[in-house]
């Protein structure tokens, strides 16, 4: 493997430094903490946690070419792939992802099967072609790259869909996985349409019903992989409101038309900081702003780190780090793109319509980017099948967050009791 790019400097040393704390650091994910205990950040700067600063960084340690860095990194793919005996993947690279991006994906994958003790059979990559319209809308067809994780022991006949929140990909949501799949669960995680490699304009979002269509023709194909399996919708932030909640409610309502199997109905729902409306602040507030100037809203701007989405040094210090892999960038228009479809779902709600299943809602008090009292709202719209679980917090990323991510697991125990 040779003249193999993995993207750009920053990428490459971030990427580097990822590979540091898989083989010999403390495999929890941050990258340049080796000297303090896992899951901990002491001793970073602005420059570890900002995501255009963190790249500006990595940028910088690059030195005057990047030449070096690309092959170390095409060393440790193909030692990695030799180790395995197998790709990484033996998905083959859709026409809608360049070559670059998918260097990145497989070095990247590389990488987090070793860092969890994994091997590619159990980590499958499948692109999903999502079609069909909701309440009535025509949604352009999309395909969506998905990941299925297979279980860890002994199965446990459930399967979980992970909708990850705007400008996250599934790679925001391996911790998660790893704790579902080691109590037997299986996992599904899509990519949205607005990064990683499904099709889509980066930073964009073309509607919330697009979001909400693409969350049930994944958890359709779910169903169709194994239909026995109990099937779980976790929804995260853009990807729990106008996504995991509107494929769930609309699915349920009958207005949910897929060109191809069906979403199965009475689905159950886990919502982490869903989004159904943004949290009154200044910073939300200028990104509002900027959704709504012609022109300026549909240029891609690099990922700002505003709001700041936790509290926690050591999960700002991850979310740099993805940002940077990712090449992460939003456009402004995606501030309002779902404002219409949430409305229109909570009108029905407020008409009596109730989701079948059964709903969970993780959200922060002190959120800073998704309003908590209108997710309490929304909550107490859903009926009695719906519960809310608060957290005294101000984070909005509890994927990510060491001592927040395991929430899901009370979801999941909730749920399994008697309604």
């Amino acid at each position: 493997m040779t003249n193999v790019s993995f993207g750009s400097r920053a990428q490459v040393t971030t990427f580097l430094r990822k590979i540091d704390d898989a083989t010999t650091g403390n495999k929890d994910g941050i990258v340049g903490n080796e000297g303090v205990p896992a899951n901990t950040a002491s001793g970073g700067s602005i420059f570890d946690r900002n995501p255009i600063l963190f790249a500006l960084k990595q940028s910088l340690a690059a030195g005057w070419s990047k030449a070096d860095e690309n092959e170390k990194l095409s060393v440790f793919l193909e030692a990695t792939e030799k180790t395995f005996g197998t790709p990484v993947t033996t998905l083959v690279r859709p026409d809608h992802v360049d070559l670059e991006t998918w260097n990145a994906f497989r070095l990247d994958k590389a990488i987090q099967l070793v860092r969890f003790g994994q091997v590619p059979a159990n980590v499958s990559d499948h692109i999903v072609k999502a079609q069909g319209s909701v309440d009535g809308h025509a949604i352009a067809p999309r395909e969506l790259f998905v990941q299925r994780f297979a279980p860890q022991g002994k199965p446990s006949g459930q399967t979980f869909v992970l909708s990850p929140g705007f400008l996250e990909t599934g790679r925001n949501h391996l911790e998660q996985a790893q704790l579902l799949t080691k109590r037997g669960h299986a996992v599904v995680v899509l990519d949205h349409q607005w990064a990683g490699l499904s099709q889509g304009d980066r930073g964009g979002i073309d509607r919330g019903f697009g979001v909400a269509r693409d969350v049930a023709a994944v958890v359709a194909w779910t169903h169709g992989q194994d239909p026995q399996s109990k099937i779980t919708v976790v929804g995260t932030s853009m990807g729990g409101g106008a996504g995991a909640t509107g494929a769930v409610l609309m699915n349920d309502l009958g207005k949910i038309d897929l060109d191809g199997p069906p979403m199965p109905t009475g689905v159950d729902l886990i919502l982490q900081d869903p989004f159904f409306a943004r949290t009154k602040s200044l910073a939300n507030g200028a990104l509002a702003v900027v959704g709504a100037v012609p022109g300026l809203k549909n240029i891609p701007l690099p990922a700002t780190g505003l709001p700041i989405l936790s509290g926690d040094q050591a999960t700002l210090r991850k979310l740099a780090a993805h940002a940077t892999t990712e090449h992460l960038s939003g456009r402004g228009q995606a501030f309002h793109a779902s404002t219409a479809d949430l409305a229109r779902m909570r009108e029905l709600l407020e008409q009596g319509a109730r989701p079948q299943g059964r709903v969970y809602v993780i959200h922060a008090n002190q959120d800073t980017l998704a309003d908590y009292q209108t997710t309490k709202d929304w909550v107490s719209l859903m009926g009695p099948k719906a519960t809310l679980q608060t957290l005294s917090s101000s984070s909005h990323v509890l994927a990510e967050n060491p001592g927040e991510q395991q929430e899901v697991l009370k979801a999941i125990a909730w749920l399994s009791q008697p309604a």
